[in-house]
């Protein structure tokens, strides 16, 4: 009995291995609905926002952009926000104070499979028939993410980012759904017009 589980076992990891080891890219275009939540340490308080919005890559042009529609703390909306990120530069964007600013560039290269700036970290299986893959990178120097994607398709399902934003220690964790491989909106990826950068 022991000899069958020990080709049963050597089978599946050989079975996971394989899947690893073929190359997949995430798309070079996508759009998604990403809902999460931000927690941020100030110097007098500790805070948790839920956010919901947008989020899309165009990685031939080497752009991100992050456009959080509705942020909340508790009961009360806290306004608009717009991230954008490029090769040369990143841009936070605060539509209720129309304010700018410009910071550091985060990494905008297509995630593949094989990346090496990629770090595996584990697998596991969601929903009973879709394998997941959990990839930890650097996206700039003060800010590091746990990626996760369907293995097959190399979809974002979520992020968990740990990073310091304007001097300040935020963990932001999203989800994301209803992904298009398309631009639907090429807008998603401009600075408002009161953004003199």
């Amino acid at each position: 009995m022991s000899r069958y589980w020990s080709i049963i076992v050597a089978f599946s990891v050989v079975a996971v291995s394989t899947s690893l080891a073929e190359r997949v890219c995430m798309p070079e275009q996508w759009e998604a609905d990403v809902v999460g939540k931000i927690a941020q340490e100030t110097h007098e308080q500790f805070a948790i926002l839920d956010v919901a919005g947008k989020a899309a890559a165009d990685y031939a042009r080497g752009m991100t952009a992050l456009i959080l529609e509705s942020v909340w703390f508790g009961d009360r909306s806290v306004g608009k926000f717009i991230y954008i990120s490029t090769r040369s530069a990143s841009y936070l964007v605060d539509e209720k104070k129309e304010s700018c600013q410009k910071l550091e560039p985060l990494r905008v290269d297509q995630p593949c499979s094989d990346s090496n700036w990629l770090t595996y970290c584990g697998s596991w299986l969601a929903g009973g028939s879709h394998w997941t893959d959990t990839y930890r990178y650097n996206k700039g120097s003060n800010t590091t993410a746990d990626v996760t994607v369907l293995r097959d398709t190399f979809s974002i399902i979520s992020e968990n980012i740990n990073q310091v934003l304007g001097g300040l220690p935020q963990l932001v964790t999203l989800q994301y759904g209803n992904t298009v491989e398309t631009i639907t909106h090429p807008s998603i990826f401009n600075l408002p017009s009161y953004c003199d950068i």
